[in-house]
């Protein structure tokens, strides 16, 4: 098995996972006391997080303890955050989103999770392994950013060129959380095969896909293995909004590389 067999692999234990995207049911921002289906207890915007207020009958847990009262429930911008358990194996995080918070219930047992078969994936090819440039953002310009669907900015850290499919890219590059100790940077691309894949049976998933490089810190030299792009969250699951890419990163060259879409046990894409 190969070292990129290895990285699928992984993936698919990732997305059928109690926290991969598959499990993620419901994503509500809390900007008023409310309930959040399929949980009970009734949610409200606190600092730092949100509140839950809940009996010990609803069996709801924060951080270990049972709930019967109010609780706050420390959201990740915290310095640490909670984790909440519900009956029946679902779990609660709470995320920092545009000034307030959502709560995201999680269940691994969720229906998506047991329709899920494979990522389908273009074969491997070492003609789609390019050297490009990175050069990063001027020390005395401001950093800028790149909007997701929900609106969260995204720090821009530089740019990448290089060319492929006899076009050159001159792409925007965004930080990304570190990987095994290593920063990264995260490319959002579109290209040639971004299409619906009805339209389409040669597509990749429309919205785009992500790759990541690791980040060199100073302008240097980069590899980019395009076999190793990889379908957004948003590919798996209506709960997650898809990063946009920059107008830079869509490509017309058809990149037919790494993963193109989720299929079901049935052989369908998932949407």
């Amino acid at each position: 098995m190969t070292e990129l067999d290895d990285a699928a692999a992984a993936r698919e234990r990732w997305v059928r996972s109690p926290r991969g995207p598959l499990a993620l049911v419901n994503a509500q921002r809390v900007d008023q006391p409310q309930v959040v289906w399929p949980v009970p207890g009734q949610w409200a915007p606190a600092t730092g997080g949100l509140t839950v207020t809940a009996g010990a009958e609803d069996g709801v847990v924060v951080d270990g303890v049972p709930v019967d009262g109010t609780v706050l429930v420390a959201g990740d911008d915290a310095v640490v955050a909670s984790v909440v358990a519900f009956p029946d194996g679902r779990a609660g995080t709470v995320a920092a989103t545009g000034g307030g918070h959502t709560l995201r219930v999680w269940d691994p047992a969720a229906d998506a999770i047991t329709r899920f078969a494979r990522i389908d994936r273009f074969p491997a090819s070492d003609g789609f392994v390019t050297t490009g440039r990175f050069v990063p953002v001027s020390d005395h310009a401001a950093p800028g950013h790149v909007l997701d669907a929900a609106g969260e900015p995204l720090v821009v850290a530089g740019t990448v060129t290089t060319s492929i499919g006899g076009q050159t890219a001159e792409l925007v590059a965004v930080r990304s959380a570190p990987y095994r100790g290593t920063q990264r940077l995260q490319l959002i691309v579109q290209d040639g095969t971004s299409a619906l894949p009805e339209s389409d049976p040669g597509s990749a998933y429309s919205m785009g896909r992500f790759l990541f490089l690791d980040d060199p810190g100073v302008a240097a030299e980069v590899e980019l293995d395009w076999n190793r792009l990889v379908l957004p969250p948003c590919a798996f699951s209506y709960q997650y909004a898809c990063p946009i890419p920059p107008p830079s990163n869509r490509m017309s060259a058809p990149i037919a590389a790494g993963e193109r879409h989720p299929l079901d046990i049935d052989g369908a894409v998932f949407h």
